[in-house]
């Protein structure tokens, strides 16, 4: 990759975790890896690109050697070798990493992916943090120019939006192995969960001197979550029609004001 730039002697590779074995198993039984792209992946990267003005913005998760995209808004490689990852450095740590200017970062100024395209400049990532406690990759947003503005409120808006990333793979994962009904239950779970992480992320930008159409792709996001989990919730309710009676029934609309059909 970027064969015509010189590798430095001593690559600046991000450490190996702690039980890194134990991270990599974690991030296996999530089948995720090389799979094709999702709408729910692709959705998240494209509303970071959107909401932090930058060119470029991925779904990362680090492999043993490679980092690999399972969604990239901008013009990114699919996959990458692992030394050569920011994400790497990203899972070292359990808050947002900045880099301002990878130029004068030690980290990575000797970085094909700073020699080369993508011209990598300005990097920030949030961890990917599993349910079982392992960092497996980051949501992450790219510019080749550099930049010092990324606040406290921006850091909370992309640790919103991996928050958003870990319930989709924790949804894809569980759903692989559940009945028809526990998959509905579970996915009416996660997706009101998303929609409330969308919500609280739609709060976060609300202000006056944000574009229009950016609000308008949170609140988007924000309602496809809500009605998907409100679709799902409705076609279990409805299939209930069948095992209650009429009284029954009445009885258990009388108890969700609101819903009635």
């Amino acid at each position: 990759m970027n064969a015509i730039f010189p590798i430095p002697p001593n690559p600046t590779a991000g450490r190996l975790p702690a039980a890194e074995e134990a991270r990599l198993a974690d991030l296996a039984s999530y089948a995720i890896l090389d799979t094709a792209p999702e709408f729910q992946f692709d959705s998240v990267a494209t509303l970071a690109r959107a909401l932090f003005d930058t060119p470029m913005a991925a779904v990362s998760l680090v492999d043993r050697d490679r980092q690999w995209l399972k969604a990239r808004s901008g013009p990114l490689a699919e996959q990458a070798a692992r030394e050569h990852s920011f994400c790497a450095h990203v899972i070292e740590q359990d808050t947002v990493l900045v880099v301002p200017d990878a130029t004068l970062d030690p980290r990575f100024s000797g970085n094909p992916m700073v020699l080369g395209a993508p011209k990598i400049r300005f990097y920030v990532g949030a961890p990917l943090r599993s349910t079982a406690g392992h960092n497996l990759g980051a949501v992450c947003v790219i510019s080749p120019h550099a930049r010092d503005d990324f606040s406290a409120a921006d850091r909370k808006k992309l640790e919103i939006l991996a928050g958003i990333v870990v319930s989709e793979m924790e949804l894809r994962k569980q759903v692989q192995t559940l009945t028809d009904r526990e998959q509905t239950l579970r996915e009416t779970h996660y997706r009101l969960k998303n929609s409330l992480d969308y919500a609280d992320l739609l709060a976060e930008v609300q202000s006056a001197d944000i574009a229009t159409e950016k609000l308008a792709l949170v609140a988007m996001a924000a309602w496809k979550q809500y009605s998907e989990a409100g679709g799902v919730l409705m076609s279990s309710i409805k299939s209930l029609r069948a095992r209650m009676s009429s009284e029954e029934y009445r009885e258990l609309l009388s108890q969700m004001p609101g819903f009635a059909f």
